[in-house]
């Protein structure tokens, strides 16, 4: 899949992204001086290497990392494909974002929850194209460079918040309520209450758009797959349901997004 670059003349708001993927196969990349805006990242499939500042970091799926602007670094795949979803954007709030973060001139965040800013960025860079208003483009900027943060940078989460991380994080598995239970200290009726008070929906409704979203982002950066190797590693066992609830929620079959 190829990456998206934003070259429109735009007004002075906050925020604006300038390229964007959902899914890219990278090579291998090296900087001397760095990158002329901020990038965010998510590890989507496959492995690699980051090097910064004297420091070497493994990356493999679901790890995030961080790269400010101009700072010298390479990042390369180990032996087969490093697919990742990225970011970079520029703007006047970038400074108060990283303030309020505590940034340094880059992060790696390993195995964390990024269910949240994949599903914004995939919105982002399906809209990428077609908002001709600029305060949209970037609003739906600053929504998912801080769904990126919010989860990179947090240090503890709550009951509830694991259970969605674990969503997250075994989405292609068979998940049943007694596989929560395992490890929420509650019982199944506050599970479920707390779940959708806490995320707006039901538990395996967001279990479905977790799945579905992986699905899309498949289809966009692994057209060749059959459809039954993509309904599987999306967490569904029966192709038939998936092309059903697939064409339920997005208006159209996983075929037509290919």
């Amino acid at each position: 899949m190829k990456a998206k670059i934003y070259e429109k003349t735009l007004p002075p708001l906050p925020i604006y992204p300038s390229t964007t993927s959902v899914g890219l196969n990278q090579v291998g990349i090296s900087r001397s001086e760095g990158y002329p805006f901020d990038e965010i990242f998510v590890v989507k499939s496959g492995s690699g290497i980051l090097n910064i500042e004297g420091n070497s970091y493994t990356l493999q799926e679901n790890d995030m990392f961080y790269l400010h602007t101009n700072v010298p670094h390479e990042y390369y795949p180990i032996g087969g494909e490093f697919v990742t979803g990225f970011l970079s954007f520029f703007g006047s709030s970038v400074d108060i974002i990283r303030n309020y973060y505590n940034l340094g001139n880059y992060g790696v965040y390993e195995q964390k929850s990024s269910g949240s800013f994949k599903s914004k960025l995939l919105k982002l860079f399906n809209n990428f194209d077609s908002i001709h208003e600029a305060s949209t483009l970037s609003a739906m900027t600053y929504s998912a460079v801080i769904a990126f943060f919010d989860e990179a940078c947090k240090k503890e989460y709550t009951p509830i918040e694991k259970v969605h991380s674990f969503l997250n994080a075994n989405y292609a598995k068979p998940i049943s309520l007694d596989d929560i239970l395992s490890f929420y200290p509650y019982s199944r009726t506050k599970l479920c209450t707390d779940y959708k008070k806490e995320y707006g929906v039901t538990l395996f409704d967001a279990l479905t758009t977790i799945r579905l979203n992986h699905a899309q982002l498949m289809l966009r950066s692994k057209p060749h797959l059959p459809l039954k190797n993509i309904a599987e590693a999306s967490g569904f066992g029966d192709v038939s349901y998936f092309c059903k609830i697939y064409k339920k929620k997005y208006g159209h079959s996983p075929k037509s997004s290919l």
